[in-house]
């Protein structure tokens, strides 16, 4: 529905409505920060009020809302905001009013554990009300679970081959490493010769390699946030990418590089120059 803009009337805000009954947003747990619930002991209600999500309130440039008017409704209440539809999606401007149609579904509070006495009891009565259509029930988690069941298999496959690949970079760093160093073998037993010490030739090997990561994580990291943020995107709640996740990444490589070429080095250090020019 489309309402006038309270300042420019002119201007039109798209708005959903929510047709409720008494009790509802109690009962779903959704908070007030000003102004009241629907209650029976306003007559009025049914027919003249309404109650407004923050967004609504923002988007229709309504200050102090409690006690204004939208068309012939009167704003009792300003609920938090709440999803309607999936993360994808931006909270909307939302209108709450009641109604005594159209309503196929009921909300039923009820403490952990007492579900499976309590089904029997709400089905007994169902038949009492609406004896002509079929019980069903369906539990806020199992809605949950199947409305976001796309990204919760998504989530699944997208952590198992993430620890692979990060095991199969893992070892082929620690392969590539070692390939590196054992090809300087040579390097290390002229460099001995020449009266370079252990500790200088170790360096020398973990400055340049802990170069090569740092040209790799610059490289990559661009390419990986731009991905990465580029698919939350999508999504309306979404959350941060932050800077240690990188650094973790770094850190790790840092590690498999640093480890591979300081124990290889270090034991090609302590051969006798001779076997070490001869090394193929």
């Amino acid at each position: 529905m489309m309402l006038a803009h309270h300042e420019d009337q002119e201007k039109k805000v798209e708005v959903e409505q929510m047709l409720i009954d008494f009790g509802f947003l109690k009962t779903m747990g959704i908070s007030l920060t000003e102004g009241r619930y629907f209650s029976t002991d306003y007559g009025s209600d049914l027919a003249n009020s309404c109650i407004l999500n923050e967004v609504a309130v923002k988007a229709l440039g309504i200050k102090d809302p409690i006690g204004k008017k939208i068309g012939e409704q009167t704003i009792v209440g300003v609920v938090n905001d709440f999803y309607l539809h999936s993360f994808r999606s931006d909270i909307p401007p939302l209108k709450i009013a009641l109604t005594e149609k159209y309503l196929k579904q009921i909300a039923v509070y009820y403490k952990d554990g007492s579900a499976k006495k309590l089904i029997p009891q709400l089905e007994k009565s169902w038949r009492k009300i609406a004896p002509e259509q079929a019980f069903s029930y369906s539990t806020v988690e199992e809605i949950i679970e199947g409305f976001y069941s796309e990204e919760k298999s998504r989530y699944s496959i997208v952590s198992i081959f993430a620890f692979f690949t990060m095991l199969i970079a893992s070892f082929g760093l620690f392969g590539l490493t070692l390939f590196i160093a054992q090809s300087r073998t040579k390097e290390i037993g002229i460099k001995k010769v020449l009266g370079c010490s252990d500790t200088i030739i170790i360096f020398s090997f973990l400055r340049i390699n802990i170069l090569y990561v740092v040209i790799a994580s610059v490289i990559s990291i661009p390419i990986t946030f731009y991905t990465m943020t580029e698919w939350l995107s999508d999504y309306s709640a979404r959350t941060e990418i932050h800077w240690w996740i990188f650094a973790l990444s770094f850190l790790i490589a840092g590690i498999v590089v640093t480890a591979t070429v300081f124990i290889h080095s270090y034991h090609a250090t302590k051969l006798d120059p001779v076997k070490s020019l001869r090394y193929e």
